[in-house]
C-alpha cells in the first residue's frame, strides 16, 4: 500500500525510496574554492631541528664506528672467541626508545602547523570518534603530531568534508575519521553530485578508516571525487566504484531510520 503523509512535512517514502532534495549543493562551491587555492601539505622547514637531526645522525655514526673498534678483539677470528651461543651480543632483551628523535619531532610539530594554515583551519570543531575510545571519551583533533621522530599532519580528509559543510551552513558530523561518516545523514543507494562518499581503507588512502570525499561524476568503473588529503592535497581523484562503502546526504537526521520508526508516516 502506498505511503501517505499525516501531518508530516518532511521527506516522504515512495516505493521504498526516500525522496531528498539533492538539487542544492552549496558545500560544493566551498570545496571548489579550496581546490582553486591548490592547497598542499608543506614540510616544517625547521632549520634548527634539521641541524640537530643531522648532528644526532653524525653522532650515532661515530658511536657505531667506536663500538666496532671496541668489539674488534672479540670479533676477530685471530684474537677473539668468535662469539658463542652464550655471547650476550647475540640477544636483544629491550629496545630503548628513540627519545632524542622523538623530542626533535615534538619540537617540529608547531612549525609544521604554522606551515599549513589552510589545512589547520579544517580541524576547527573536529574531534576524535568516541567509538574509538573504550570509555567513549572525546578530544579535539590536533592538526599535527609527532610520529617516528618527525612532525606529521593528521589525516585530514574528514576534516575537509566537515569544514566545507560547516562553511555552507549545512549539517555536519564533526568527527575526524572517514568511516564515521557512514553513520551520518541519510544513505543513498546511488551517488549523486555532491554526496559524501566513503571508500574502504587501502594503501592509497593511507588510513585505517578509509577515505571520505565529495562525489563529482562517474567515469565508467571509476568515480571522480573532490576532497582533501588526496595525495596530500586538495584535488580531484579517481576511485574504483567497487571500493565504495557508502554514499551519504547531509541531513540533520537519518530519514530511513525516522521512516522505520514511524515518525508520523502510516501505511
Amino acid at each position: 500500500m502506498p505511503a501517505k503523509k499525516t501531518g508530516y512535512t518532511g521527506p516522504w517514502i515512495k516505493d521504498d525510496e526516500i525522496q531528498l532534495d539533492t538539487s542544492s549543493t552549496p558545500w560544493m562551491d566551498v570545496a571548489k574554492a579550496e581546490l582553486a587555492k591548490k592547497i598542499k601539505e608543506q614540510p616544517a622547514n625547521d632549520a634548527l631541528v634539521n641541524q640537530l637531526r643531522d648532528a644526532l645522525a653524525q653522532h650515532r655514526l661515530e658511536e657505531s664506528r667506536m663500538q666496532q673498534f671496541r668489539d674488534f678483539p672479540q670479533n676477530s677470528k685471530l684474537l677473539g672467541s668468535g662469539g658463542g651461543a652464550m655471547d650476550p651480543r647475540r640477544y636483544r632483551l629491550y629496545q630503548m626508545p628513540d627519545i632524542p628523535n622523538r623530542l626533535l619531532g615534538e619540537m617540529e610539530v608547531p612549525n609544521r602547523a604554522a606551515q599549513n594554515p589552510e589545512i589547520v583551519k579544517y580541524f576547527e570543531g573536529v574531534t576524535t570518534n568516541p567509538l574509538d575510545d573504550r570509555k567513549g571519551r572525546v578530544w579535539d583533533l590536533a592538526p599535527t603530531y609527532e610520529a617516528g621522530g618527525r612532525a606529521q599532519v593528521t589525516a585530514w580528509c574528514a576534516a575537509f568534508v566537515n569544514w566545507c559543510l560547516a562553511q555552507a551552513g549545512c549539517p555536519r558530523l564533526g568527527l575526524g575519521t572517514a568511516r564515521a561518516w557512514l553513520d551520518f545523514g541519510t544513505p543513498l543507494l546511488h551517488p549523486t553530485y555532491g554526496c559524501i562518499t566513503v571508500i574502504r581503507p587501502s594503501s592509497s588512502t593511507g588510513s585505517t578508516t578509509g577515505h571520505v570525499a565529495f562525489f563529482l561524476e562517474k567515469n565508467g568503473a571509476f568515480l571522480k571525487l573532490l576532497g582533501g588529503n588526496q595525495g596530500d592535497k586538495v584535488c580531484e581523484m579517481l576511485a574504483r566504484e567497487t571500493t565504495v562503502l557508502g554514499y551519504r546526504w547531509p541531513t540533520n537526521f537519518n530519514h530511513y531510520l525516522q521512516a522505520a520508526a514511524g515518525a508520523g508516516i502510516v501505511t
